[in-house]
């Protein structure tokens, strides 16, 4: 299995967010230290110029860098377009899995279980469990106010939380989407909720990985 991690400059939220320093590494190295540990067999990271040598410069035996088109390095481009192009131009034939930057959190152990998860599954998907009541449009979306339950009753939902996505290339590229057929969600502590799109994200996952290390 070949893990493809996208990264860009050019962010706005949080200025070159990819590179800059989450509790002294630059965000984009954690992801990549925990799949180099992992039994994944080898790290795309589809990335522009400006981060290419940052990258390198790690030393990881499996990251190579694949330079995406421009136009998928837009504001506008999707996640969907850069996994394609990647898969395409290095005509990858192997299974994929799709690993977010701002997930640093993510740990070799999910990493490999997901990947033993997807040996039951067409695509797998990494969640976490929540337990919030959902309004919109002045209704529950999820529960039922007239008989609200208690939280330690509650089996609750799962949300994406971004992590990873399990898929095989060719599934990829024929529905163009990083999931399809029969489906697997593989559960991550929730911990891992955030994905750091803020600085109050980024304060917040900081200090939970400070406190997870101790």
């Amino acid at each position: 299995m070949i893990a493809v991690v996208p990264i860009r400059s050019g962010s706005k939220g949080i200025p070159n967010k990819n590179i800059k320093l989450f509790n002294d590494k630059p965000l984009i190295w954690w992801v990549l230290n925990s799949l180099e540990q992992s039994n994944i067999s080898q790290i795309i990271v589809a990335t522009d110029p400006e981060y290419k040598t940052i990258v390198n410069n790690f030393g990881f035996s499996k990251v190579i860098t694949y330079l995406r088109d421009p136009n998928n390095s837009r504001d506008t481009s999707s996640t969907e377009d850069v996994l394609l192009e990647t898969i395409t131009q290095l005509n990858l034939k192997d299974d994929i899995m799709l690993v977010q930057a701002t997930s640093p959190l993510t740990t070799t152990k999910d990493i490999n279980g997901g990947i033993k998860l997807y040996k039951k599954y067409d695509s797998v998907l990494s969640v976490v469990k929540q337990k919030r009541f959902i309004w919109g449009n002045g209704k529950p979306l999820n529960y039922s106010y007239t008989n609200r339950p208690r939280r330690q009753d509650w089996g609750g939902y799962f949300v994406e939380n971004g992590s990873f996505y399990i898929n095989s290339s060719s599934n990829i590229i024929e529905y163009k989407n990083r999931l399809s057929g029969n489906i697997g969600m593989y559960e991550m502590e929730e911990s891992t909720y955030y994905e750091i799109d803020n600085i109050s994200d980024w304060i917040i996952m900081e200090s939970l990985q400070n406190n997870l290390n101790k």
